[in-house]
């Protein structure tokens, strides 16, 4: 089977970690079928539509960007994208039998190429807008845009129960299936025997450094730690709009020297520093499927994480404690409880790889185009 991953979110040379959950998604997919990869990407700066070629040492892959305004034209861009994208990966020979999208963006034009070519179109949704806790709202015409892909897709895959339900909140009528992102187990694994403690313990984190993840209240809730006398450090990974603001928050609580930020780094490292750490945590305000989560617990390690989005689809018992309030004291008293329980790694890593390794995904991906074909004929 050949299967064309058509996504508006993918790793570009300028931005090596942009949609690599959509490059982990495609190979869970790879497992079970032929994958090549059209990328349709809207560009503040173009007025015209230009095609780039892809060296990509796993898929065939190209990437085509277009204009992001006028609204206009750049939702009749978006559709020539996809067609133009399409037509590159037939000349090198790739003849898809399912177009597999990722976000309704990719989705529509997906439909449309769908319909005109008689390929059938199934579609992963991972945008958190749907999520009642995200304030960002959809455009009127951008919510029939979403309604139009979901209804008109053979089978719709959130990423979380939390996302299918936001969808289904809109109206939108399609055959929902939860598929969850993909951790690669090969890389996120514990480290041989369960680590000692360490004194003291090892905090980390990982994401971007913006509003959805909470990272003030994460700060406000260490600084309630530290007024209990209690030994930590805190390790954050990742860049973003507010890490000046977060670095001067340190520097007022009197954390800075507890809390080290370490920018954007690269899987292995992280995965080598969630092998060493004793605890993650995550504290979003919104927040659909978290990779980093995921990719801790795959590593073995318990996490805390707030109880929003589908977080608590993936904490769940043996793997670490929710907060159910944003409160600093209700954070740290999270956090103390999880640094002083009895964590099984193993297990912990264990259930994580068999919930969301990639033979998992891949089945659910194949069972998934073969529901597809089975539609169209």
């Amino acid at each position: 089977m050949n299967v064309l991953f058509l996504t508006s979110s993918y790793p570009v040379p300028e931005l090596p970690a942009l949609g690599i959950f959509v490059r982990e998604h495609a190979r869970a997919a790879a497992l079970h079928a032929e994958v090549a990869v059209a990328h349709i990407e809207r560009d503040e700066h173009l007025r015209s539509v230009r095609v780039e070629d892809v060296e990509d040492d796993e898929f065939a892959a190209v990437r085509v960007r277009y204009p992001a305004s006028p609204a206009a034209v750049s939702y009749a861009a978006n559709v020539a994208a996809a067609a133009i994208a399409y037509r590159q990966l037939h000349r090198r020979g790739f003849n898809p039998d399912v177009i597999h999208a990722h976000f309704f963006l990719a989705g529509a034009p997906a439909v449309l190429l769908g319909r005109l070519l008689r390929k059938p179109v199934v579609v992963t949704e991972q945008w958190s807008v749907f999520l009642p806790d995200d304030p960002m709202t959809l455009s009127r015409p951008m919510q029939h845009v979403a309604r139009f892909t979901y209804e008109h897709a053979a089978v719709v895959m959130p990423v979380s129960a939390a996302l299918r339900d936001g969808i289904r909140a809109t109206g939108a009528r399609a055959d929902f299936r939860v598929v969850p992102n993909v951790v690669d187990a090969a890389r996120f694994h514990p480290d041989g025997p369960r680590p000692a403690h360490h004194d003291p313990p090892r905090l980390i984190g990982v994401g971007n450094l913006y509003e959805a993840k909470g990272w003030d209240d994460l700060l406000d809730a260490l600084a309630v730690i530290r007024e209990h006398g209690r030994g930590f450090h805190l390790d954050l990974f990742g860049g973003g709009v507010l890490q000046e603001e977060l670095e001067a928050q340190v520097a007022r609580l009197g954390l800075g020297d507890v809390v080290t930020f370490h920018g954007w780094r690269s899987k292995e490292e992280v995965a080598a520093r969630l092998r060493e750490s004793d605890l993650f945590v995550i504290t979003s305000r919104y927040d659909s499927n978290p990779c980093a989560l995921i990719e801790a617990l795959a590593s073995g390690v318990p996490a805390v994480g707030t109880s929003v989005g589908g977080i608590p689809e993936v904490i769940t018992d043996g793997m670490g404690i929710l907060v159910e309030g944003r409160r600093p004291e209700e954070i740290a008293a999270a956090v103390e409880t999880a640094l002083d329980s009895d964590w099984d790694r193993a297990l912990i890593a264990s259930t994580a790889r068999d919930r969301y390794g990639p033979e998992r995904i891949g089945r659910e991906f194949a069972a998934a185009y073969e529901d597809a074909l089975r539609k169209r004929r």
